[in-house]
């Protein structure tokens, strides 16, 4: 579910919009247009057409032109950004075998199967990409590494980062982390309790580090969550100065458990790949993780979600 709600920030309505239109381009003299594929009449529910799309939104595209990767490069740019923003609407898998679909017919063309997982290695795995969603960078890499258009070589780097991304996947129980607290005692992950844990990954960008806490610190539903003993946070110090980060925890809330890794386990053994901190990791009470590396403001809505559940409409029985 999280999955799908992660994805684009900014392409919503674009998805919406492809649902009930050709998505048809006016060619005008010597310049290129994209013309996506139109979706049938028989699809009439928005949820059938954006799975029509995900596996047909590239039928009318000419992969054997290269203007599309070079002079008119910004048309196909554009293309990849409108196709994914059809994924929230589309079961996970569906978008998986359309982005295979989608560079089975790239590959026919060099330049361009390098053209579209470039691209997709932008917008999806870029720490800065508003567009960043790991699920969805996942299937592009598993066809890297099983395309017969890369030799051994190449295959060596995308081999690597599905390696890292496939760590901690949703769903997935979250590798166990053990930290040293600022007295010295030692604690574990796995020994939390409470229905959700939010491990708070940061390291010396102490004030980049404040900053996002002191939004998790006067997020209500978090305070909630915390009196009603359902949300632990731990924040997990990773870097080797551990004089600093004992001068700066007066700083951070105290309702937290704060901790460091003392022997570098995290990074050395690569338990966690943290491209980008602070990280936010959400687990639920069988440390299974719920969210990975998302803004917080994701959170904040899932655990309001959790505190005021959407009202059920009261089931009317037949009278006899």
């Amino acid at each position: 579910m999280m999955k799908k709600r992660l994805l684009l920030l900014g392409c919503g309505l674009a998805g919406l919009m492809l649902f009930f239109s050709c998505g048809t381009s006016t060619d005008a003299p010597g310049r290129k247009t994209f013309k996506q594929a139109e979706v049938p009449a028989v699809y009439t529910e928005p949820r059938l057409r954006a799975e029509y799309l995900a596996m047909h939104y590239w039928d009318h595209f000419d992969f054997a032109d290269t203007a599309f990767v070079g002079s008119a490069a910004n048309i196909t740019e554009q293309a990849i950004i409108d196709f994914f923003s059809i994924f929230p609407y589309t079961p996970y898998q569906t978008s998986c075998n359309g982005i295979k679909r989608l560079l089975d017919q790239a590959q026919k063309n060099r330049a361009m199967y390098a053209f579209f997982t470039s691209k997709m290695e932008e917008f999806l795995f870029y720490p800065n990409s508003s567009m960043r969603n790991e699920e969805y960078f996942i299937p592009v890499l598993e066809h890297m590494v099983a395309s017969d258009s890369l030799d051994a070589y190449r295959k060596g780097r995308p081999r690597a980062m599905l390696a890292q991304v496939q760590k901690n996947r949703p769903g997935m129980q979250a590798a166990d982390i053990r930290y040293t607290t600022e007295n010295g005692s030692q604690g574990s992950l796995y020994d939390l309790k409470t229905d959700f844990v939010l491990v708070f990954f940061h390291g010396l960008d102490l004030g980049n580090a404040r900053e996002v806490s002191q939004m998790i610190d006067v997020s209500q539903p978090v305070k909630q969550m915390i009196a009603q003993k359902k949300l632990t946070i731990l924040s997990i110090y990773l870097d080797m100065a551990e004089e600093q980060w004992k001068e700066y925890l007066p700083q951070m809330p105290e309702t937290w458990i704060h901790g460091y890794d003392k022997n570098l386990d995290i990074r050395q053994r690569q338990t966690y790949v943290l491209r980008v901190l602070p990280a936010l990791y959400l687990l639920d009470k069988e440390h299974k993780v719920v969210m990975k590396e998302v803004a917080f403001p994701y959170i904040e809505l899932y655990l309001n979600s959790i505190l005021n559940p959407p009202a059920q409409k009261e089931i009317q029985t037949p009278r006899s």
